[in-house]
């Protein structure tokens, strides 16, 4: 009889154990399962999340006069209609015509989506650059066309880290031998590559990158980004997708499939 008891215990320990796993985990699990996300970056890139994958599309048609969260230069525009006609075209609920002047972010998701602004400064303190470059093979004496810095709390700690960008590509008055664009992030004096492009000057060779946006995609409080990389005249741009994994940047989409 002692036993059976013992048996009846030992089956409700477990029982209760895997409900409690299944809604702390299981619950979540499906939830994720259903996120449901359009990410419309310029006007040559949508990405779509659905049953945890990430996949690009060219079928612009499909997401024509549906509403999108609207952000120009990384500040909300507003909640808008969106429609495509060898650009982008937002209305309101009248149907009134919505101005688009800057750098296109517009968000449709089942779940909630943060996107953060944050300020893109002029590089001071060379100290970490210098080590990026040497650690490149590259002269701490290059010149460079860009130069930015930016302090941004990605992973709400309370402390911002420092996301910096260099490149040297479409010198205008001057000639390296290199061509190279860098972008890392420093946290406790830790340097974390982000993008590294280095190839040899062939004139109008390389890209400049710049941080387009700040953006929880996975609603798990710490922050995705969407890093461009210009192409010189009518090659485009390259648009990719950012997540911090196991201790190191990973692209989790972009635009070059």
């Amino acid at each position: 009889m002692k036993m059976k008891k013992a048996y009846i215990i030992l089956i409700i320990i477990l029982v209760i154990f895997f409900l409690v796993m299944f809604f702390v985990f299981g619950l979540d699990n499906i939830k994720k399962n259903s996120y449901d996300t359009t990410i419309m970056v310029g006007e040559d890139t949508i990405w779509v999340y659905k049953k945890q994958k990430w996949m690009n599309t060219s079928k612009y048609e499909d997401f024509n006069w549906k509403k999108y969260d609207v952000y120009l230069n990384n500040e909300i525009k507003g909640n808008y209609y969106l429609t495509y006609n060898d650009k982008w075209y937002a209305f309101d609920n009248k149907k009134n015509a919505i101005l688009l002047d800057g750098d296109l972010l517009a968000i449709k998701s089942n779940y909630d989506i943060s996107v953060s602004n944050f300020d893109t400064n002029e590089i001071s303190d060379l100290s970490y650059v210098n080590r990026v470059l040497e650690d490149n093979k590259i002269s701490k004496t290059s010149k460079f066309t860009v130069s930015h810095k930016i302090d941004f709390d990605y992973d709400n700690d309370g402390e911002e880290e420092e996301f910096y960008v260099i490149s040297n590509a479409f010198p205008m008055d001057f000639d390296p031998e290199k061509i190279f664009s860098l972008v890392f992030m420093v946290e406790d004096e830790e340097i974390y590559p982000i993008y590294t492009d280095i190839s040899d000057n062939t004139g109008f060779n390389g890209c400049k990158p710049y941080f387009n946006s700040f953006i929880d995609v996975d609603n798990d409080s710490r922050y995705e980004f969407i890093l461009n990389c210009a192409k010189y005249s009518t090659n485009g741009v390259s648009r990719m997708l950012y997540k911090y994994d196991n201790n190191e940047f990973k692209i989790l989409i972009s635009n070059n499939k």
